[in-house]
């Protein structure tokens, strides 16, 4: 398995491609795959039906993933950090952002 810093409900920015500069939380992780599905921005809008159904449009909703380099963790107060690990006392492994020294849970 590919290790990562990032989980599901991280806020993230996208700092390149299509949706550059957008702020969404993850909703889903590939780690196989190394993509990374946000909540709201990257969907995609398609129609579903056939031919014989033509009648009745069918739009379905799908989510479009984001290649995980290509997005990078976003704090509160506005700023772009990368994420490390701190050891606390009882062998619990802590994440904290490496650049302000922020503790994140």
């Amino acid at each position: 398995m590919i290790k990562t810093k990032l989980k599901n409900g991280d806020l993230v920015k996208v700092i390149t491609g299509k949706y550059r500069g957008i702020v969404d939380y993850i909703s889903q992780l590939e780690l196989k795959k190394q993509l990374v599905y946000l909540k709201k921005v990257n969907k995609k809008k398609y129609d579903k039906s056939t031919p014989e159904t033509k009648k009745k449009s069918e739009l379905k909703e799908i989510m479009v993933p984001i290649h995980i380099s290509n997005v990078a963790y976003w704090l509160e107060d506005k700023k772009i950090t990368k994420i490390g690990f701190q050891k606390e006392v009882k062998g619990r492994k802590i994440r904290k952002s490496r650049k302000y020294n922020i503790l994140k849970n």
